[in-house]
């Protein structure tokens, strides 16, 4: 069974047309697509236009995809309307998936810690860990999720969450939605200079995942773990006791260019798993036109 992996779109369709392209070059068959949250970009107004833009992403993922398993991250609206009947929600819930004899445990917890985000950010899915009932309620959840899963006895499990868990690829500063549309435009001497004074301010990164799900897989470990949130650490797949983890951040160009485009090619049989990164970035343009394209 194949699955294409992704994370962090915000809205951009012109990125997600490219990468059904690029996928259908690798394979005739539709796969089975996972989306590790911000699909769109919802800021506390146009849900309208975020719901028109999220429905445009999905149906052009839907021409390579014969499933659609996605949580919300912060920047989504929690329940979107969706017009695709393939496309399922899998935010603090669970689903089996059973596809040429294997069988796949999936669930999901959406939306980040508020830890993670700038206090200035319109974020609307966000969640305060640090509050004892919140803490507990998330908890409860995801040990109730799991035994689920666990009932239809899966042959992998799947865990897709938009944040990280605490310390596991998860380090970085939080970036605002304004930094990023100004790092578009930064000349390279502007870029220099603030990157120095980032080291100068702190060099030792903060952990921006989430407790809650870093004790969850302590005493209930799952055999991959799926994120985004964290773009820093997009492409990082350490293997901790017997959990893969997976930062798929960031298909969107924004706000890094090249280091983003990422997507995440996982083929999964009964005896074997295996991972491949990749991007939508033509590596074989002439130099010209690489700069003009993505620089």
């Amino acid at each position: 069974m194949r699955f294409l992996v992704l994370s962090d779109i915000y809205g951009e369709t012109d990125i997600i047309k490219e990468l059904v392209s690029k996928v259908k070059e690798k394979t005739d068959e539709k796969i089975v697509t996972i989306i590790a949250g911000d699909l769109g970009l919802y800021t506390g107004s146009g849900e309208k236009e975020y719901n028109i833009n999220v429905n445009e992403i999905l149906s052009s993922l839907s021409e390579i995809s014969k499933h659609i398993f996605y949580v919300p991250g912060e920047y989504d609206i929690k329940k979107p309307l969706f017009n695709n009947p393939n496309v399922i929600n899998i935010d603090r819930e669970h689903h089996v998936l059973e596809d040429n004899d294997v069988k796949i445990g999936f669930m999901g917890l959406g939306g980040a810690p508020q830890h993670s985000v700038r206090k200035d950010e319109r974020a609307g899915y966000t969640w305060d860990e640090r509050i004892e009932i919140v803490y507990e309620d998330l908890s409860k959840n995801l040990k109730i999720t799991y035994e689920k899963v666990m009932l239809s006895k899966p042959d992998i499990t799947i865990l897709v969450t938009h944040s990280p868990p605490y310390g596991i690829a998860d380090h970085s500063k939080p970036i605002t939605l304004k930094e990023m549309l100004v790092l578009e435009e930064l000349s390279d001497e502007i870029k220099e200079r603030e990157e120095t004074e980032r080291k100068e301010v702190g060099k030792t990164p903060r952990h921006l995942g989430s407790r809650v799900i870093s004790k969850f897989l302590g005493k209930y470990p799952v055999d991959i773990h799926i994120f985004g949130h964290i773009h820093k650490q997009g492409g990082r797949c350490p293997s901790i006791n017997k959990t893969k983890f997976v930062n798929v951040s960031h298909l969107s160009p924004s706000p890094y260019k090249l280091t983003g485009r990422k997507f995440l090619l996982v083929d999964i049989t009964k005896t074997n798993i295996d991972f491949s990164f990749d991007s939508v970035v033509d590596k074989h343009l002439p130099f010209e036109t690489f700069v003009e394209t993505y620089l």
